[in-house]
């Protein structure tokens, strides 16, 4: 890996866990065993997820069922209310911010990020840009923008009138961003 993609990666890290976001690389190989180790910890035995391809290249919901969650692929608007743990593929992400970014017009995926107490986005390393204006020049550049533009940088926080504030009132609890490595 170069120093420019290393720096990235560092960088987004650094920023998605000062968010209290959680963030690990990872090999294609070991992306099923990495999802279902997280899984383990939180105690979380059924699952929403969005197929992309490199879910369905590295077998990943075969990885998952055999450890003993169950995976809902399809009827996601059914089973995302009671499943506590989602995962999906992001288009970007942002190093500056620890961000990443869904472009995408299908909603099971914006269903996945944030109705799951505990949501894992999959971010490609080379996907990984260095600040916020090059996520906009990017989707600029676009033929056609996608119907939803989602900015995920870690767990959801608010705060009411007098401050005081929560974390998972509108979407995850604990947020895992699995940066895949380019091989």
């Amino acid at each position: 890996m170069s120093n420019v993609g290393e720096k990235l990666y560092e960088d987004f890290k650094r920023n998605l866990e000062s968010v209290n976001g959680n963030c690990l690389r990872t090999s294609k190989a070991d992306l099923g065993k990495n999802i279902v180790d997280i899984f383990k910890k939180e105690g979380i035995n059924s699952i929403c997820l969005l197929e992309s391809q490199i879910l369905k290249e590295n077998n990943v919901v075969a990885t998952i069922e055999e450890a003993g969650i169950t995976v809902h692929t399809d009827h996601i608007r059914l089973h995302a209310e009671t499943d506590r743990g989602g995962v999906s593929e992001a288009n970007h992400g942002i190093a500056e911010l620890g961000t990443i970014v869904q472009e995408d017009d299908n909603v099971d995926g914006r269903i996945i990020a944030t109705m799951a107490e505990t949501y894992i986005g999959i971010i490609k390393e080379s996907k990984i840009v260095p600040t916020y204006d090059d996520i906009f020049v990017i989707l600029s550049n676009m033929e056609q923008i996608p119907n939803f533009i989602g900015f995920i940088t870690g767990p959801s926080r608010t705060a009411d009138i007098e401050c005081v504030g929560t974390v998972g009132v509108h979407g995850p609890i604990k947020v895992y961003i699995i940066v895949v490595k380019d091989e």
